[in-house]
């Protein structure tokens, strides 16, 4: 059963902290990229935050347009199969 309760994250940018409320398996994978983008610190300065963040939306771009095509792909064969 999923577990419906918010958890906090706190993420240290440019020494001011911002708290993220989410669920507690996605708390727990933020926690881990926080880690490893402040090596550990969990204190990250602005211009890495915001590259991190661009290589992130960047990756989404990639995934969105590889998704968008694999979806094309599948509806195309969908309509073949459904002509034999």
């Amino acid at each position: 059963m999923a577990n419906n309760q918010l958890k906090q994250v706190v993420i240290n940018v440019s020494a001011k902290d911002f708290i993220v409320k989410c669920s507690e398996e996605f708390a727990n994978f933020l926690d881990d990229d926080i880690a490893l983008l402040s090596a550990g610190t969990k204190k990250v300065e602005l211009k890495r935050f915001v590259d991190a963040y661009v290589k992130k939306t960047y990756e989404n771009y990639i995934l969105q347009k590889e998704l968008k095509k694999l979806i094309k792909n599948i509806n195309e064969n969908v309509k073949t199969d459904d002509a034999i």
